[in-house]
């Protein structure tokens, strides 16, 4: 039986997202506003650890793309991760900056729809 690798779904296209994911409430939450913007097709996710962990050559193929990245909190992993490959060019929402409290935030629908709302006014 031949294996036959289907490409990724999470790489490059024209307007993505990629969310810091983490395991705090505003990870949980930017991983979630993230899955709504891709499944509202108003930007495609991308995996944050596939960006880590690319070749130099699949970085320039991420470099021509729209990025909005999203961060839970001042640590800024998916911003240091952007930096450390190169990639300077996108916008930027981190969750905190929006009044929410890392470990004190709910993580409902209610939650994620306000801060829904700001990402889609970055894209």
């Amino acid at each position: 039986m031949e294996n036959k690798e289907k490409p990724c779904s999470c790489c490059p296209s024209d307007n993505l997202v990629i969310a810091c994911s983490g395991a705090a409430d505003v990870g949980y939450l930017s991983d979630q506003v993230a899955r709504r913007l891709s499944r509202n097709k108003v930007k495609k996710m991308s995996c944050l650890a596939l960006i880590a962990s690319c070749s130099d050559e699949k970085i320039n193929e991420f470099k021509q793309n729209n990025f909005l990245v999203i961060d839970g909190c001042s640590e800024d992993c998916a911003k240091v991760i952007m930096k450390q490959k190169g990639i300077s060019d996108y916008n930027y929402l981190r969750i905190t900056d929006l009044g929410y409290e890392k470990g004190k935030t709910p993580t409902d629908q209610k939650t994620v729809k306000a801060i829904y709302e700001k990402a889609e006014l970055l894209t």
